[in-house]
């Protein structure tokens, strides 16, 4: 963060003054005490009595300000040159001073958002930029609210464009981080049926994710991916900006063709100025040539051709934990796709098994998806109807929610076992794991899929 001082960021948020020296210098913001360090200003967002004892471990960390509520009677401290300064509202503040400091920096902005894909668009995205700029981009897939201000003060002299992704478990949030990231290019990648227990509809989601268009000026861009059935739904009244489609199947201004899956990744073929244009991903799916195809629209509004286009797609690095090829048990290959997970997502991944599989057995080893609500059981249903319409051969679940997929499946030619937890999973698996088998492992977060990847995982 660029250094200013306490006076300065008081009027930034419309605060008063209320004792301290107003020439001490901020140089970061913080709404958690235990992450306060010497030089930040800290927002005392819970008040009372806790707030208090907050501030009080604020301030041992190093934090050289404090803003309070205007409501908040006395702080508990003595020291009188440490700023203090009094809001009507200590969030709202937070938030105002997180937007100044992102219009202190006048860069490319790309925001990301969408149910599914978020995290590698952003890799494929930045991973594009960097051939020509150095790149900003949001750490892991920390991308709900209290982890974006964070990211927004991580900017400083030297970047040149900023890629953040943009999440969400609640309604508003998407529409509110937009507006403070204010990206001239917003992503929708796909909207799906994740999240849907706190929305309640798969209307509000869509409704939800649309609200990355809140953020975009008059002069920028959405892009939107054709094939989605959402896109048609999304209400592009009042939006000002250019909206550029990508996708396979319905007419779009970029569309894959001749998608070839290759032992290290996937090849595949765009028309861009009227010609056609060789491409080459280090990963796997469909639906990573959808992740693809918003990358290259996004660079193509910032007018980079199409070498370094190429070259940047060659080169990304797949997240952790996202369709990573891993030596397994019995010779087998280990697709750990376990970050996440969604209906959506897990029969993306259910494709991916059966391309790589080619003849071999293809196993599918699936745990709990969460935040499903009341669409729980035949979501999860659903994924076995995929999972018997693809001829996998073997179907493991892992947790009670799982369970629903396998009663998804009606054909009896399926291997079909179901467990309560992942050691139990675990041991049935490496005693039983047919040789040279294709393991697909992908549950939701919660689920601690990763432990069964690495209980099955080739020990030396």
């Amino acid at each position: 963060m660029s250094v200013v001082t306490a006076e300065k960021l008081c009027k930034v948020i419309d605060g008063n003054w209320v004792r301290g020296d107003k020439s001490t210098k901020i140089k970061g913001i913080i709404s958690r005490c235990v992450d306060a360090k010497p030089g930040h200003i800290y927002f005392d967002v819970r008040g009372g009595k806790g707030g208090d004892l907050n501030i009080l471990e604020a301030l041992k960390n190093g934090a050289s300000a404090i803003v309070i509520s205007k409501h908040k009677k006395q702080v508990p401290f003595e020291d009188k040159k440490i700023p203090v300064i009094a809001v009507t509202k200590v969030w709202e503040a937070f938030w105002s001073i997180v937007k100044f400091y992102r219009e202190m920096y006048n860069i490319p902005v790309v925001g990301v958002t969408g149910t599914s894909g978020k995290t590698t668009t952003t890799a494929m995205i930045s991973a594009i930029f960097r051939r020509r700029w150095k790149v900003l981009k949001t750490i892991g897939n920390l991308n709900l609210p209290p982890f974006v201000p964070p990211q927004i003060m991580r900017l400083k002299r030297g970047y040149q464009a900023a890629v953040f992704e943009i999440g969400m478990n609640r309604p508003g949030q998407v529409s509110k981080q937009s507006r403070v990231i204010q990206p001239k290019i917003g992503v929708i990648t796909h909207i799906g049926t994740g999240h849907i227990e706190h929305l309640g509809s798969y209307e509000n989601v869509i409704l939800e994710k649309s609200g990355i268009m809140e953020g975009i000026p008059s002069d920028g861009c959405l892009v939107l991916n054709s094939d989605d059935n959402a896109t048609a739904r999304i209400d592009l009244t009042g939006f000002k900006g250019k909206v550029v489609y990508y996708g396979l199947d319905k007419p779009a201004k970029y569309m894959a063709r001749d998608i070839q899956v290759q032992d290290k990744g996937t090849s595949f073929k765009v028309k861009i100025d009227g010609k056609m244009h060789s491409f080459f991903i280090p990963t796997f799916g469909k639906h990573n040539v959808y992740n693809a195809l918003a990358a290259i629209a996004v660079a193509r509004y910032y007018n980079f051709d199409v070498e370094e286009i190429s070259r940047g797609l060659a080169r990304f690095r797949k997240p952790r934990m996202r369709l990573q090829i891993v030596k397994g048990v019995n010779n087998t290959v280990l697709i750990n796709d376990t970050y996440n997970a969604n209906p959506d997502s897990i029969m993306a991944g259910l494709e991916v098994l059966t391309s790589l599989a080619k003849g071999r057995n293809s196993v599918a080893v699936l745990g709990n998806m969460l935040e499903q609500g009341e669409f729980s059981v035949q979501n999860h249903r659903k994924v076995g109807e995929k999972a018997e319409q693809l001829k996998i051969n073997w179907l493991v679940t892992v947790g009670t929610l799982a369970k629903e997929i396998a009663h998804g499946v009606k054909s009896k030619d399926m291997f079909i076992r179901s467990f309560n937890w992942t050691k139990q999973a675990v041991k049935f698996l490496r005693e039983n794991l047919p040789e040279n088998s294709v393991v697909l492992v992908k549950g939701s977060r919660g689920a601690r899929m990763e432990w069964v990847v690495r209980g099955l995982m080739e020990r030396d």
